[in-house]
């Protein structure tokens, strides 16, 4: 709207440095020539001016919206140079990719209850995209781009909090059960109802949804790790019974099967395994116990 001013302004200048010069008598022609140089000069910048306030570049990973005069125009302006009235206010919004929390280090931990009405501490990341279609709704029902940042903020925690309490504490360890709810709900909640009325229409979409951490209550976490302290601790002492119980048994079993009889048979074997080996050594059972006799000793004190 200001080149516009500015170059009317120039094209009235022109005009009055045109009458001038031509109201310059033939003697002073150096001065009628620069008032015609002047004029010139204006009407260019004039030109220019008024043609450049009626051009506007939609960057790449843009579009723009035209409204002037309470007035929206509801064609979005995609990239590239647009001719639009000079008069006309241009807004322009990212149809690039966001994100939230806007950097990686930053946490965006969401206070909400479980099934049984326990604090829970969610942090989530989300990834958005606005339709470049809607461009022109987004602008008149929403606002600007920062607008449109705090109604997907509200958005994100009243999916995560929705999607939260369908869930107990037990559950925590479904993760992508629970992020694929919230995430459905988060893109739920971007779709809104013009308050002028009309058909919904989708605020932004959500192209990624990123459950980092789920803390339940201290007092929930301290209760859960003594319960598995207990499970470990019964556990071993399971094993612990288990293998006295196999000691026992196999206990059992020799004291039931090695019985003299079982012995005696065992010894007549080794002695007729004896007559095909080198060994020299015999043990020979009595009631007095199981004396041993060396053959080589015995040999070398019976020779003369």
């Amino acid at each position: 709207m200001g080149q516009m001013f500015i170059g009317l302004v120039l094209l009235a200048v022109a005009f009055f440095l045109r009458l001038g010069a031509s109201a310059v008598r033939d003697g002073a022609r150096p001065v009628g020539s620069a008032l015609r140089m002047g004029s010139l000069a204006a009407l260019v910048i004039g030109v220019l001016l008024l043609v450049g306030s009626t051009a506007v570049v939609i960057n790449a990973g843009e579009v723009g919206v035209q409204h002037a005069f309470g007035s929206v125009n509801p064609s979005p302006l995609l990239p590239g140079i647009r001719m639009v009235p000079p008069w006309s206010s241009i807004e322009h919004y990212s149809t690039r990719e966001e994100q939230y929390p806007f950097t990686g280090d930053q946490v965006e931990e969401i206070a909400a209850l479980s099934s049984e009405q326990m604090g829970m501490t969610v942090d989530v990341g989300l990834r958005w995209q606005i339709d470049p279609q809607q461009a022109a709704r987004i602008y008149t029902e929403i606002g600007n781009e920062d607008q449109i940042h705090s109604a997907v903020r509200n958005a994100l925690r009243k999916g995560v909090r929705d999607g939260m309490v369908q869930y107990s504490i037990n559950d925590i360890s479904k993760r992508t059960q629970i992020a694929n709810t919230m995430e459905a709900l988060v893109d739920s909640a971007l779709v809104t109802q013009p308050r002028v009325g009309g058909p919904r229409f989708r605020i932004a979409t959500v192209t990624a949804f990123f459950l980092r951490d789920l803390q339940p209550p201290a007092q929930v976490v301290q209760a859960i790790n003594n319960k598995i302290a207990q499970e470990q601790q019964v556990e071993t002492e399971r094993h612990r019974v288990e293998v006295a119980r196999l000691q026992a048994e196999q206990q059992r079993l020799l004291n039931t099967t090695l019985t003299p009889e079982a012995l005696t048979r065992q010894y007549f074997d080794v002695l007729r395994e004896l007559k095909t080996s080198n060994n020299m050594v015999i043990l020979v059972p009595t009631a007095g116990g199981i004396p041993m006799l060396n053959l080589g000793d015995l040999r070398r004190n019976l020779r003369p």
